[in-house]
């Protein structure tokens, strides 16, 4: 069962927010209107892509109302879902909607934000199942193209291998049909990964949106235009701590969607007083009706980057709140300066809440999470320090007679003669140096009399992390679930007042 915890339950340290009652925020959220004609902008978006799949968008009515507000998150591409953290993040975001919902007496509806032009496709393109990682193979990615807009050759393979090394059959089932519905039409992996969501949250209220939108883009083509004139997010932070944040401040947040791909645009040559950039082999120059006009024209080619994101983001959404990760929490606290110089609300951020699996054998280690994550080194070390102190008593008894023992030896030796004191301390210390390595063994005797308990201690380890990476980073949210999935997400939906960021532990039932 899943039991909820305070933010500080986690094994490593989390930002905390404000605190208090608001643990987890960056502030308290504000009941604030959101823009009529953003708004509209937004709803004519989700219903031409929510068409495109024969839907109608989950919600519609409510985003209808000018009192709506909507809570925000946003996510890689991940393959079959990636790591159970993405689903930690939708359903955060699920309950905080409908908590902000319950305080102000208003609509609040959850949104995904795909980041559908991200082209870190090594990030997106793997899926862990039971006993091994699982990696959708393309024959060609010398170009960079985003994610979103890749077609689905290997695909069903991944998915189908996926399927046979703990993916519940039903799921992979489901999945396969999706793909097949987009491969019918021609369609893109943007369009998949939409299905999905859907497939997995729509009926808890959230809303999917694929951001890789002309008419989304041309309606905030000024962001553009502003990277263009070099007035963009690295002139409202330069000279700022801001540019030391963890992610690295371009000269221009923008990348080019062109034949080469996706590609980040650079300084060019100097033209006078007149900013010139280049994408790959492409060049720009100032037109002679300007970067605004040229930027409404060439809307769906520009890709923001990592910082212009989520002034994009927020420009259409007006978000009451954004789910982060920990390493969003990081690069979003760059931004306060640049979205106050576009005039852009900056909105509550709220850390997503974390959650643990422990397996049987990781419950019967005695590990909790005040422990710490542990590589494989560190857990063999705790296993057998945790199994040397049942034994504790007994050879710090053993060590004292011992060292009693050698300490009356010298003493004697010296009464004898006191030349055989440089040999009485020689005897010390070779004790001394025997016990250690009598020590040593004993704690390896321990190890391989107690096969079945070190092989389960193997285990619980395996179950904490692999590779390094600790579980809720590498492990699938439906493979861990097996066939509860939708049990355990009301799990996480019970009490959606509690607006605070949690941990979540489940423990097996006894």
């Amino acid at each position: 069962m899943w039991q909820r915890n305070a933010l500080t339950t986690w094994p490593s340290a989390l930002p905390e927010g404000v605190g208090g009652d608001w643990s987890g925020w960056s502030q308290q959220p504000h009941q604030a209107t959101w823009s009529a004609a953003r708004r509209q902008v937004f709803v004519d978006a989700v219903k031409r892509q929510y068409a495109a799949q024969g839907w109608a968008p989950p919600r519609l009515q409510d985003l209808e109302q000018g009192s709506c507000r909507v809570v925000t998150v946003g996510h890689q591409l991940v393959v079959c879902g990636g790591p159970a953290f993405l689903h930690h993040k939708v359903l955060s975001a699920i309950r905080t909607a409908r908590g902000l919902e319950l305080a102000w007496g208003v609509p609040v509806v959850p949104v995904f934000w795909m980041a559908s032009e991200d082209h870190d496709w090594k990030e997106a393109a793997r899926v862990d199942g039971t006993s091994a990682t699982h990696n959708w193979v393309l024959e060609d990615l010398s170009i960079p193209n985003p994610v979103g807009r890749l077609a689905t050759p290997g695909l069903d393979a991944l998915v189908r291998a996926w399927g046979e090394d703990g993916a519940p059959a039903s799921m992979v089932n489901d999945l396969i049909q999706d793909l097949d519905a987009v491969d019918r039409e021609g369609g893109c992996y943007a369009q998949v990964f939409f299905r999905w969501m859907h497939r997995w949250y729509g009926d808890l209220g959230l809303v999917v949106l694929d951001p890789d939108d002309e008419a989304l883009k041309t309606s905030c083509a000024g962001l553009w235009a502003r990277e263009m004139r070099d007035e963009g997010v690295r002139h409202a932070l330069e000279g700022t701590d801001a540019m030391e944040g963890p992610a690295h401040v371009r000269d221009n947040q923008l990348f080019w969607l062109g034949e080469e791909g996706r590609v980040g645009i650079v300084k060019g040559d100097s033209r006078g007083e007149t900013a010139s950039w280049k994408a790959g082999q492409h060049d720009f120059v100032e037109p002679s009706e300007g970067w605004n006009a040229w930027a409404v024209h060439e809307a769906a080619r520009c890709s923001p980057g990592v910082l212009l994101r989520p002034l994009y983001q927020e420009m259409l959404l007006e978000s009451a709140s954004v789910i982060l990760g920990p390493g969003e929490w990081k690069y979003w606290h760059q931004l306060p300066l640049a979205f106050g110089a576009h005039g852009v609300a900056f909105p509550a951020l709220r850390l997503r809440d974390h959650g643990l699996v422990m397996s049987p054998e990781l419950v019967q280690s005695g590990w909790q999470p005040r422990d710490g994550w542990m590589t494989v080194e560190q857990w063999e070390k705790w296993v057998l320090d945790g199994w040397m102190e049942a034994h504790q008593d007994v050879l710090a008894s053993r060590y004292a007679a011992l060292t009693e023992a050698t300490s009356a030896i010298r003493a004697e030796g010296m009464e004898l003669a006191s030349e055989l004191s440089g040999a009485g301390g020689a005897f010390e210390k070779g004790v001394d140096k025997a016990w250690t390595q009598w020590l040593k063994k004993f704690r390896r005797a321990l190890k391989s009399q107690r096969p079945e308990a070190w092989s389960a201690s193997q285990k619980a380890q395996s179950a904490l992390m692999r590779e390094g990476v600790p579980q809720d980073r590498w492990a699938n949210w439906h493979v861990l679930a097996g066939g509860e999935v939708n049990a355990w997400n009301e799990a996480w939906m019970a009490e959606p007042e509690v607006l605070t960021t949690s941990v979540w532990l489940h423990r097996p039932e006894t």
